[in-house]
């Protein structure tokens, strides 16, 4: 019960982070979004964002477990903030987790996969899988 309390703070914390990043956004303070979305993304995964713009697949999944088990629900909230950055490493791993989340089985958003679509396979200059 612990443990699904501080996934769903976690989640709670993602959802509030992109709701900042998006309305400073909107309000033409794009360093300042980069700030939040960046210090939101380590507050909810441990891990800073540049770091994570670099770590493979296996380690965007691990920042999106609960307790080593993989949190569909979590994913997709951090998905959303990877989505956020103007980075295509972190469009490519925000992609990688939707496709995971779409994989799970469990309830994804409507339109997950307009959102997969809308983010690049790989980044540029390198191959796809």
């Amino acid at each position: 019960m612990i443990s699904r309390d501080y996934l769903l703070r976690q989640i709670q914390q993602a959802i509030q982070v992109l709701a900042q990043v998006l309305l400073q956004k909107q309000d033409g303070d794009p360093a300042g979004a980069y700030a939040a979305l960046a210090e939101g993304i380590e507050a909810v995964t441990g891990v800073t964002l540049e770091r994570l713009r670099q770590r493979p697949l296996a380690d965007i999944l691990d920042a999106a477990s609960d307790e080593g088990t993989f949190s569909p629900e979590k994913a997709a909230a951090l998905a959303q903030l990877l989505a956020e950055d103007d980075a295509p490493a972190s469009r490519v791993r925000a992609r990688w987790l939707y496709e995971a989340v779409l994989a799970s089985g469990g309830p994804v958003p409507l339109d997950i996969r307009e959102r997969i679509a809308a983010l690049p396979a790989h980044e540029p200059g390198t191959r796809g899988a």
